[in-house]
C-alpha cells in the first residue's frame, strides 16, 4: 500500500477529532465547491459528499434547516426534491473570506494601517459588524478602535455597505517608519493578536497535513478521495488563516511558521483540483441535472490551477 494513502477513514477520525460541526463543513463545501459551479445543488448530493467524512444524513439535513434559518442558505423545492445556495448575504461573506484563502501570494506592505472606529454603530448591528472585522484581519487596539496592517479599505467598505452603516464608522489610515515604533509594533502584535496561539494552530495544521501530502499522487487517489481531502483541508486552512490578520514580515518572527502552510495548502490544492473537480461534476446535481463545469475565479485561486481542472 502506498505510504501516501488517504482513506476515509483518517479524514473521519480527523473530522471526529476535531469536533468539525456539520453546519462548518456544509459552509465549506458551499464555499470552496458549490458557488464555483453555480451556486446550487440537490441536498441529496450534499448528503453523498460528506458520507465519507463522517457526517450522518440527519446531521447533514440539521445542519442545512439550521444554516437556512440563519440566513446562509436559502432553499427551492422542484418536485420531491430540495436545493440550496448561499443567499446573497452569505455568498457576500464568503468572498471576502474566499479572497483571503485563494491568495496568490503575499502581497508587499506599503507600512500603512487602516483603523476603524465603530462608536456610531447602531448596538442590533456591532456584533455583526465586529465578527465581519475580525474575519477581514482586524483586532482590537484600545477600546473602541480596531486595526489592521493594510491600506486596502475593498473588504471594509462592503461590510460598511451592506450592513447599511455608512456615516457610522470612522475609517483613519495610519503609518510609522522609525525603528523603535517598529519594535513596538511587534510587541503590540504578540499582544494584540496571540501569536503564539495563531503558531500553535498554523503548527497542528502541518503537523497533520504535511506527511499526509508529503508523497502526494493524485493518481493514487480516487475523485471522491481527493474531493474530501480538498475539501477538509480547505475547512482545515480557513478556520486557521480567518484568525490570522496576515501581519508583514517586519512585524513577524522570523521564519513566520503561516507562511509554511500557505505553500502546503496551495501546492495540495492544484495537484487535487482535477481529480476533485471530476468528482464534483460527474456526482454533485443541482435542477438541471450534474452541476455546470467551474467558474473562472475558480481557475485564477492560488495564482492559477491546471486548465484541466
Amino acid at each position: 500500500m502506498p505510504e501516501n494513502r488517504i482513506t476515509s477513514r483518517t479524514l473521519a477520525r480527523r473530522v471526529e477529532e476535531r469536533s468539525i460541526s456539520g453546519g462548518s463543513m456544509v459552509v465549506t463545501v458551499f464555499g470552496d465547491s458549490v458557488s464555483q459551479h453555480g451556486g446550487w445543488i440537490w441536498l441529496g448530493s450534499l448528503i453523498e459528499a460528506l458520507k465519507p467524512l463522517g457526517f450522518r444524513e440527519r446531521s447533514v439535513r440539521t445542519a442545512v434547516y439550521r444554516l437556512t434559518k440563519q440566513n446562509w442558505l436559502k432553499g427551492d423545492q422542484v418536485g420531491r426534491r430540495r436545493f440550496f445556495c448561499f443567499t446573497d448575504d452569505a455568498q457576500a461573506h464568503y468572498a471576502r473570506a474566499a479572497r483571503r484563502i485563494y491568495a496568490a501570494g503575499h502581497k508587499e506592505w506599503d507600512g500603512r494601517w487602516t483603523l476603524v472606529l465603530p462608536s456610531a454603530v447602531p448596538e442590533e448591528k456591532r456584533d455583526k459588524f465586529v465578527r465581519s472585522l475580525s474575519w477581514q484581519g482586524f483586532s482590537p487596539l484600545a477600546p473602541g478602535t480596531y486595526g489592521r496592517p493594510s491600506a486596502d479599505r475593498g473588504d471594509l467598505d462592503e461590510a460598511i455597505d451592506e450592513l447599511g452603516l455608512d456615516g457610522s464608522v470612522v475609517v483613519l489610515q495610519a503609518s510609522t517608519g522609525d525603528p523603535e515604533s517598529q519594535k513596538a509594533l511587534k510587541q503590540l502584535a504578540q499582544a494584540k493578536w496571540n501569536l503564539d496561539r495563531l503558531h500553535d494552530l498554523y503548527d497542528e495544521f502541518l503537523d497533520f497535513y504535511r506527511p499526509l501530502t508529503r508523497k502526494l499522487a493524485p493518481q493514487e487517489l480516487t475523485p471522491r478521495a481527493s474531493f474530501c481531502l480538498r475539501t477538509l483541508m480547505v475547512h482545515d486552512y480557513r478556520r486557521v488563516l480567518l484568525k490570522d490578520p496576515e501581519f508583514p514580515d517586519v512585524v513577524l518572527p522570523t521564519g513566520w511558521i503561516g507562511f509554511s502552510a500557505y505553500e502546503l495548502i496551495k501546492r495540495s490544492y492544484r495537484l487535487l483540483a482535477p481529480a476533485s473537480e471530476e468528482y464534483v461534476r460527474q456526482n454533485l446535481e443541482n435542477a438541471d441535472g450534474l452541476l455546470p463545469g467551474a467558474g473562472p475565479f475558480f481557475h485564477s485561486r492560488f495564482g492559477g490551477l491546471d486548465p484541466a481542472a
